[in-house]
């Protein structure tokens, strides 16, 4: 990676990946800069000339200043403000995108302007695994490999849904320790796992006022909204990957596969297309700040 003459490279991040990978480089970023002014700037919102002014000033009542963008693959004409970013010598900055790939045009912008890439490689299983062990370990939890391989399947993989289950399992046993890994994975499924299942098998069967029951009831108990939203998703993807090809999802459980091919006969072809699009857009609104969480799965019971 290049630097530039008057600005280090370090001063200048791109970090691409999933919001946890994300959230814990951001933290170590800002963690690491002293007396720090830090200003987020996102999509939705997005005015260059205001972030171009806020990284063009000096800091007024701090050390130092870091403008932080949210979302920024999603921004229009990146290459530019990139290069434009060359200019700045008052600001550390940190771009941020979900999708950890890059263009060409835009990986030599970032190259030329200085920027540090913070990419999140693609994890197998077991990588994933020995992250939600550390995970639980640094927040006092005791899990083996097979715990953990149960609470990623669970979460399907999504390290910042891992994380907010852990948040709430540090305030749940914040007065009585848990006696063994057993009462850990009880507090994580117990109230939500058979409830949950059931609301997927009725949305894989088109079971529009089931899933309205079901979903008033997890809003009134206070039930993980985003981790119910990622496991449908998963679920109705599978039900399309089997009309395109049955090899497509050939690893998934015999009884699993039981549920999907029900679903291919709940849903056609142009019907599953159309909801992976309402997914795609739902899911990008959630992100932003547009929809919360109620609103994105009763839109998609609606469209049932």
């Amino acid at each position: 990676m290049s630097s530039k003459t008057e600005n280090s490279s370090k001063l200048f991040y791109y970090i691409a990946g999933g919001t946890y990978y994300v959230d814990e480089k951001i933290k170590n970023i800002l963690s690491a800069i002293d007396d720090c002014e830090t200003e987020t700037f996102n999509p939705e919102d997005f005015n260059d000339g205001n972030f171009f002014n806020f990284i063009n000033t000096a800091p007024l009542f701090s050390e130092n200043k870091a403008a932080l963008v949210r979302s920024f693959d999603s921004v229009k004409n990146p290459e530019k403000i990139i290069d434009e970013c060359a200019s700045c010598r008052e600001s550390y900055i940190i771009l941020t995108a979900e999708e950890a790939k890059l263009g060409k045009k835009l990986s030599d912008s970032l190259e030329k302007t200085g920027f540090t890439l913070m990419m999140e490689a693609k994890a197998k299983k077991y990588d994933l695994t020995g992250q939600i062990i550390r995970m639980f370990t640094d927040a006092g939890f005791t899990i083996d490999t097979s715990a953990a391989g149960e609470i990623n399947e669970l979460f399907s993989g999504d390290m910042s849904l891992v994380k907010s289950e852990i948040d709430k399992l540090t305030a749940y046993f914040a007065y009585k320790k848990p006696k063994n890994q057993s009462e850990i994975l009880n507090a994580i499924t117990a109230k939500k796992h058979d409830s949950v299942f059931t609301f997927i098998d009725a949305f894989t069967n088109r079971k529009k006022s089931q899933c309205m029951i079901l979903l008033n009831d997890f809003i009134a108990e206070e039930e993980n909204l985003p981790l119910l939203i990622n496991m449908t998703f998963k679920r109705m993807k599978d039900v399309y990957l089997f009309t395109v090809s049955r090899d497509l999802v050939k690893e998934n459980r015999p009884f699993m596969l039981d549920k999907i091919k029900a679903g291919t006969n709940a849903w056609k072809k142009n019907d599953l297309i159309k909801l992976m699009g309402q997914f795609a857009e739902l899911d990008y609104q959630f992100k932003t700040g547009q929809v919360k969480d109620t609103g994105y799965l009763t839109s998609l019971i609606a469209g049932i």
